[in-house]
């Protein structure tokens, strides 16, 4: 690459605006090779498109291109790297694995620090290069050690692959080095890579889940009787932060019901929305027909999880600011009981 070059995009510009498209095309070329040496791919590809805009005759050049792109790519994944990764680079395509490797963004993190909180959102799937933390599972005042990860360990997948908050706290023993993506960087690798989401998803799941971990370690986190009951609910955001799409009221099918929260169903199609309901506070009213009379019943609480499902349908689990007493429940359990 010339370095006399100072401003290669002003000389680009007026090569061609004097019809001068061969020099352009020829200064573009190098500047995609000096990117994609420097491991600047995502420059490398733009002036790599840049090239076919100038001249899309010159295809075995931009093919040539393209070609050393890849194996610059390639070589910025280590062996080293590669082995720790293997379950990766043999479930996803080679362009798939190197993509997604190449996507993510590191992180160095001290000893002691809390990387996800339990019953907070998190939006990022994190893959372990380096050093060790543990996975919590906080129970009022106990703190109950879930399991140990270290390098060659992924975690932060039960919210990442859906709209959940966080079932356990992650922190860290040593000094920890991160690579993760997150959802809008993932949707991005896959407008090229339309199979990465589902292929990925699939070998985050092929170990044992978080909740069978939480189940081997004695945590129900369904601690209370859930009580199917169908009924028509209306609820809206308590949150004056939050778009102005969910602070309307919205009507739902409520699905079932505990003395520690409930579920309910709607349709939307705005998913940002509704992803966006994830840890706040939710007020849900419905009525219950108590010996001849309609009572109205109104209650508050934090969205812990959404499911999509499929033709704009979602599932919302609500755990309550309060716990219904047993009488409560013992009153819709027999209401339901005759629905």
């Amino acid at each position: 690459m010339n370095e006399k070059i100072s401003d290669p995009e002003k000389m680009i510009d007026q090569y061609l605006s004097t019809g001068q498209n061969q020099k352009a095309f020829g200064l573009i070329y190098k500047l995609a090779i000096f990117s994609a040496k420097k491991k600047d791919f995502a420059q490398a590809e733009s002036f790599r498109d840049r090239l076919y805009e100038v001249d899309s005759s010159e295809l075995s050049r931009i093919i040539e291109i393209n070609e050393i792109i890849e194996a610059e790519k390639s070589k910025a994944i280590t062996p080293d790297h590669r082995r720790l990764w293997s379950r990766f680079f043999e479930g996803l395509s080679q362009n798939e694995a190197t993509s997604l490797f190449l996507a993510l963004k590191k992180q160095t993190i001290d000893s002691e620090t809390e990387i996800l909180t339990q019953g907070q959102p998190n939006d990022r799937l994190y893959f372990i290069n380096q050093g060790q933390l543990k996975l919590l599972y906080r129970d009022q005042d106990k703190e109950l050690l879930i399991q140990m990860m270290e390098s060659g360990d992924v975690f932060g997948e039960d919210t990442f692959f859906s709209v959940n908050v966080c079932t356990f706290s992650a922190k860290t023993l040593t000094p920890v080095q991160l690579g993760f993506i997150d959802r809008a960087a993932l949707t991005q690798l896959k407008s090229a890579h339309p199979t990465l989401g589902s292929n990925l998803k699939k070998i985050c799941s092929s170990g044992s889940s978080v909740f069978n971990r939480l189940r081997q370690k004695g945590i129900d986190r369904r601690a209370f009787k859930r009580i199917n009951f169908s009924t028509k609910v209306s609820f809206q955001l308590l949150s004056s932060h939050t778009a102005e799409a969910m602070r309307r009221s919205v009507t739902a099918e409520l699905w079932d019901i505990s003395k520690g929260g409930l579920c309910f169903y709607f349709q939307s199609k705005n998913r940002e929305a509704v992803r966006n309901l994830i840890g706040h506070n939710v007020g849900v009213r419905f009525a219950l027909e108590v010996e001849g009379k309609s009572r109205s019943i109104a209650l508050t609480g934090v969205v812990h999880g959404v499911q999509s499902h499929p033709l704009d349908e979602y599932s919302v689990h609500l755990q309550f600011s309060r716990r219904l007493s047993d009488s409560a429940i013992q009153t819709i359990e027999r209401i339901a009981g005759k629905a």
